[in-house]
């Protein structure tokens, strides 16, 4: 029987799929730092938005990977108003 990673694993070989895998991938787990930072502060998207200097709809996207391109500076700042660093890490192999 087929697993999902078995799928995947197979589609991924396509190199533009994997890219744009990858990317996704990325995006996701920004919003998912951030929404998670987000809780455990007790903060609302409102309260968020108003400390970084953005729109609440502006941290939904971010929160939702909603949005096709978040700018870096946008991402910065609420991490900023977070206290958090926006670094690289290491992909897991």
């Amino acid at each position: 029987m087929r697993t999902h990673k078995d799928y995947l694993k197979e589609q991924l070989r396509d190199s533009d799929l994997a890219r744009d895998f990858q990317c996704e991938k990325q995006k996701l787990r920004i919003a998912y730092d951030i929404h998670s930072a987000r809780v455990e502060l007790g903060m609302s998207q409102k309260a968020l938005a108003a400390k970084a200097g953005v729109t609440q709809q502006m941290v939904s996207r971010v929160e939702n990977a909603a949005k096709a391109n978040m700018a870096q500076g946008t991402v910065c700042k609420i991490a900023e108003a977070l206290g958090m660093d926006v670094g690289l890490v290491p992909r897991a192999r």
